[in-house]
Order: C-alpha cells, then structure tokens, then sequence
C-alpha cells in the first residue's frame, strides 16, 4: 500500500494532458455559475469596505449588465467629466481573483487520490479561492478610490488609515501574486505523496 502511494499511476505529460481537459470542463462551469457562486465574495467584501470606509460606502451589488460584475456603490459626491455630481460608483471584476477554482480542480482530478480525498482538498481550495477574491475585491476598491478617482475618494480612503504604498502592495499581491499561486500551493499539501514521487522519479 506504501508503494501505491509513493508512485504516481501516470507520467506528468499525462497528468498535465489531463489536468488540462478537466480544467477547460472547470472554466466553463466556473464562468457560468459566477453569479451564484459570487455571492459570498460580495457579502464579505461589502462586509470589509463598510468597516473600512463607514458611512461613506454604501454596498456592493451585482453589475444589472453583467450579474459575474460587482458594482461598489459609495456615498461619496464625485464631480464626473460631463458637468454632473453624484454618488461615485465602480465596476470590479471578482473573476480576475478567482480563476485559481477551475485550475486547482484541473490538477485534483488528474490525480491518483481517492474521491473522498479529492472533494475534501476542492473544498479547501473553494475556501481558499474564496479569501482570495475578498482580498482581491476589497483592496482593488481601496486602490480605485485612492489612485483613480483621488479628491475626496482619496481623503475618504486615507481617513481610514490605511496608507497609499501598502494599498498599492496588497493590491498587487491580489492581481499578481495570490490567484495563481494559491491554488497550486493547495494542490501541493493535498497531493504531497505524489508530489515527492514525480520529483523522486524525476518525471
């Protein structure tokens, strides 16, 4: 039983071949239930830009265009190009933060591992993707206020606390660091067994 686990049942061009088919399936299915699957990264984003902003944010709602769409509402009057001043609002894109789903259940289910086992680190991996996209959310609304809109966005936001180079770096870190490695360090720890055995046998 020891060497069952310890040796992978496929070459990793066939793991990658597989992880592939499986995670063209996840995207298609991951795209079309944004809507639904969206809702909690909405409630806990609006959750967080509430605490952060008070009574100058208003709430988070799904885009009436495109329901994968959040639109950030605020209170805060901005003076826009055509003359006219009103309560500033935005669009922000969860998915850009959360494409990591679809390719952590392309790699999970080219594995070898039980289907217990499977479905048990997908789970963790949804919980994982889904602080992802929180963090993702919540500081790109922090850095759209501060660094697009400036004026009294940027006193709001800078009211708060919170300064401009360390929105600046956590924002990165949503875009470019978090959605693509969080998933794979997921796969990792779930799959450690076989892991070690493709670097063993240097596949």
């Amino acid at each position: 039983m020891g060497d069952a686990a310890a040796k992978p049942g496929l070459r990793i061009g066939e793991l990658l071949l597989l992880a592939s088919l499986w995670m063209l399936f996840g995207f298609m299915v991951w795209f079309y239930s944004s809507p639904w699957h969206g809702v909690p990264v909405r409630w806990l984003a609006d959750g967080l830009l509430s605490a952060t902003l008070g009574d100058a944010f208003y709430n988070i709602i799904a885009s009436p265009d495109r329901a994968y769409l959040f639109q950030v509402q605020t209170r805060i009057e901005y003076s826009f190009a055509d003359g006219t001043r009103e309560a500033l609002g935005f669009i922000v894109n969860p998915l850009i933060y959360g494409f990591g789903l679809p390719l952590l259940l392309g790699l999970i289910m080219a594995t070898t591992q039980p289907l217990r086992r499977k479905i048990a680190v997908l789970l963790i991996g949804y919980l994982v993707v889904l602080a992802v996209q929180v963090w993702g959310v919540y500081w790109e609304s922090l850095k759209t206020l501060t660094f697009n809109f400036g004026g009294e966005a940027a006193l709001v936001v800078a009211a708060s606390g919170i300064p401009e180079s360390f929105i600046a770096l956590c924002y990165q870190l949503g875009v470019l660091i978090l959605p693509p490695l969080a998933p794979v360090i997921v796969w990792v720890l779930g799959n450690w067994s076989e892991v070690e055995a493709y670097m063993a046998q240097g596949r």
